[in-house]
């Protein structure tokens, strides 16, 4: 039986996909609406009937407003009970929920358009948390996707107890740094020329002093995969959606000029060391035949760099987007459609990688530095 994930959404999300600004950088940008229904205890407190209860509420919400403007229209509506363990794992590889939410499956569960465009976590830290998912540095057409479901959903339950909502505190949310706008704005930022060069650590206090955060590549308390960074707002009370938004941007802005002239100093000051790392990188990915999903991961990262430095052809960013998902452990057991043991994901994930990595070729930039004279031997005998 073929799992429910791979039958309910695509397998290349709408962020995998080309599209949105500074692609070259950033990956992806997410727009959140934290908002929790009035009467009803947050979810951490909730007892099992009330999570029950709103997920159904939710959900019926969402069904009688799809054909509405802004509406969830052709949106799956997937209770987590059915779902195995790994295909909520895959979830979180596919960045559209949090380890927290998969970790209980009563009365929790996701709405979603194929693509992943839009969706609503039902029951994660709040009630519900309306998302929007997009390739590139996209923001504001995130925002206006999430801003027009909520209306929608906000019109169907004034008439039924309405949101929790105070004219004190805005929107009440279960983390008090989330109340008022109940607005989470992030973007992904591949940086991995900032490491190379020793300076990630500069933009993350840089980010700090900004107010906001470079997180791990799946959020709070994550760390990071593959040189991905994620960059978000702190707090949302006493700030307006276009003030976060507009901070948000500018910062992504600054990081993708840092890690651009980062990217332009690597071939005089750190030519040797990105050419090592990115060559082994390469040599692993296009020959193994077992390999861990972290090293895949890192290994990937670095021969995307390549791509960006024009270093190496033959894969899109689009395929390495997609890549980074399917050798997660999880979503590679949704790929097989069953429950897979680690030593045999290994075998898996390198026989995925190969035939891609086949089309890669690499640019001059690659060639020795020096060749042996003529007449020479290439290996000293004092060697042997």
């Amino acid at each position: 039986m073929q799992p429910l994930l791979l039958s309910c959404f695509d397998r290349t999300a709408k962020w995998m996909r080309r599209g949105g600004r500074d692609n070259d950088v950033v990956l992806s940008s997410r727009v959140r609406l934290a908002r929790n229904l009035r009467r009803y205890e947050f979810p951490h407190r909730a007892g099992n009937s009330d999570l029950m209860t709103i997920r159904h509420r939710v959900f019926n919400a969402l069904h009688q407003t799809g054909t509405l403007p802004g509406g969830l229209a052709r949106g799956h509506l997937l209770p987590f009970e059915e779902f195995t363990g790994w295909e909520r794992q895959s979830l979180i590889d596919r960045h559209l929920t949090s380890r927290e939410h998969i970790q209980e499956e009563l009365g929790r569960g996701l709405a979603a358009v194929s693509d992943a465009s839009l969706s609503v976590l039902v029951n994660e830290e709040d009630h519900i948390r309306v998302q929007s998912l997009l390739p590139g540095l996209q923001l504001d057409a995130a925002y206006s996707l999430v801003d027009k479901l909520d209306d929608a959903l906000e019109a169907h339950f004034d008439s039924r107890g309405g949101y929790a909502y105070a004219e004190q505190f805005g929107y009440l949310t279960t983390c008090p740094t989330n109340a008022g706008t109940g607005v989470r704005a992030s973007v992904m930022l591949h940086l991995p020329a900032l490491e190379i060069v020793g300076k990630a650590e500069r933009a993350r206090k840089w980010a700090e002093n900004k107010g906001l955060v470079l997180r791990g590549t799946f959020g709070e308390g994550s760390k990071i995969w593959g040189h991905l960074h994620q960059l978000s707002n702190q707090t949302t009370l006493g700030i307006d959606e276009a003030e976060i938004l507009v901070d948000i941007e500018a910062a992504a802005r600054e990081l993708c000029a840092m890690e651009r002239n980062a990217r332009t100093s690597l071939p005089e000051k750190f030519g040797d060391e990105a050419r090592d790392a990115i060559g082994r990188a390469y040599g692993t990915l296009r020959y193994a035949r077992r390999i861990g999903c972290r090293e895949a991961t890192d290994g990937l990262s670095m021969l995307r760099l390549a791509h960006e430095m024009n270093w190496a052809k033959g894969l899109t960013r689009q395929r390495f987007n997609e890549l980074m998902v399917w050798i997660r452990p999880a979503y590679l057991q949704v790929l097989h459609g069953r429950s897979i043991g680690s030593s045999e994901r290994d075998l898996l994930r390198a026989d995925l990688l190969r035939p891609h990595l086949s089309r890669v070729r690499m640019e001059a930039a690659f060639a020795p530095t020096s060749a042996p004279k003529s007449g020479e031997n290439s290996i000293d005998k004092s060697d042997s």
